[in-house]
């Protein structure tokens, strides 16, 4: 415990609960309410442990020693993450989840890496100006109702045989 002046405090805290916008915790011993003053969205957890400061009875959370929870960040308005001079890098040991009723990804180039990709769409639709090119294994295509594709023209190579099932046939 450090002591600025006989009626300012300084140490450790443990929170217990939120109520009507103040928090919960012991500090010295005692259960007092405190405002939350951290300059970063946090959200206070039972068990977190904070540094606290007290004025006679006025308390303040002022920093965050240990957290037991989640870690949720709230903001009332847009976020803008900047770096104008370097990247930003996200990384997680188990998920990256995003939601909202639009995403829109902009970029001079973008690349995905994956063992495994899976989407899934009502409708999905791409322009591309130029070439479209998918290099694979092995592919396939499964269509529950018709198939439908138009093109100036169609080259189709084999290295063995090529085979076409219906019930009929119809060129030209």
């Amino acid at each position: 415990m450090i002591q600025t002046d006989t009626a300012t405090k300084l140490g450790p805290g443990m929170i217990h609960s939120q109520a009507d916008g103040r928090v919960i915790a012991t500090f010295e011993g005692e259960q007092v309410s405190a405002i939350n003053a951290i300059a970063f969205p946090w959200t206070p957890h039972e068990g977190d442990v904070v540094l606290m400061i007290a004025q006679e009875d006025s308390h303040y959370i002022i920093g965050v020693l240990q957290t037991r929870g989640d870690f949720t960040m709230t903001f009332p308005a847009n976020v803008n993450f900047q770096a104008p001079k370097g990247a930003i890098n996200f990384h997680s040991g188990e998920a990256i989840d995003m939601h909202a009723p639009e995403v829109k990804v902009t970029g001079g180039k973008i690349t995905l890496l994956a063992k495994t990709m899976t989407e899934k769409f009502g409708n999905a639709f791409r322009w591309v100006t130029d070439l479209v090119q998918v290099k694979s294994g092995r592919s396939r295509n499964l269509v529950e109702g018709a198939s439908y594709e138009r093109c100036e023209r169609r080259v189709i190579k084999a290295k063995k045989d090529v085979r076409v099932n219906g019930n009929r046939i119809h060129l030209g």
